[in-house]
């Protein structure tokens, strides 16, 4: 399997040298002297989904398990979905958005052992294939996000 691990953040930013949101409710305040605007949020986390629709054509995934859930009754999700769920990719992609909204909930979701995702801290996405997908990781890198061969930390 290989593994890539998905980031808004430029090595740089990575390095501590340049200052960078990690989170939704990071909107409005300024880094590097330019404000986070809902748009720009919006943009960058379509990046994200965008790479997850894009792995999951390419590997034939039209549905993913839910493995792991930590939810919270607060959560937009909570009672909707349970742990093992087999969600639909459309519902997976909303799961998807809403841990990046940090909407108290986290997991991760699999196809089998053809493809996984992974959400770490600081908008850090993994994602797993069966086969390497290096068409997408360019599409990825033109949509302005950084991919790089790496392994999950949060893989089981």
């Amino acid at each position: 399997m290989t593994q890539y691990r998905i980031t808004k953040h430029s090595p740089e930013q990575r390095a501590g040298a340049t200052p960078s949101w990690t989170s939704f409710s990071d909107i409005g305040e300024s880094f590097g002297g330019e404000q986070l605007t809902e748009a720009a949020y919006a943009e960058t986390e379509e990046g994200y989904l965008s790479a997850i629709r894009q792995f999951a054509a390419v590997q034939g995934v039209t549905a993913l398990k839910v493995d792991g859930l930590e939810m919270y009754p607060e959560s937009s999700w909570w009672q909707r979905v349970s742990e093992g769920d087999s969600l639909s990719l459309y519902e997976a992609i909303e799961l998807s958005r809403s841990i990046l909204h940090e909407d108290f909930v986290w997991c991760r979701l699999f196809a089998g052992s053809e493809f996984f995702v992974h959400f770490g801290y600081d908008f850090y996405m993994y994602v797993g294939v069966s086969n390497p997908a290096e068409g997408i990781v360019a599409s990825i890198r033109r949509a302005g996000l950084y991919v790089d061969e790496f392994e999950s930390p949060y893989a089981t």
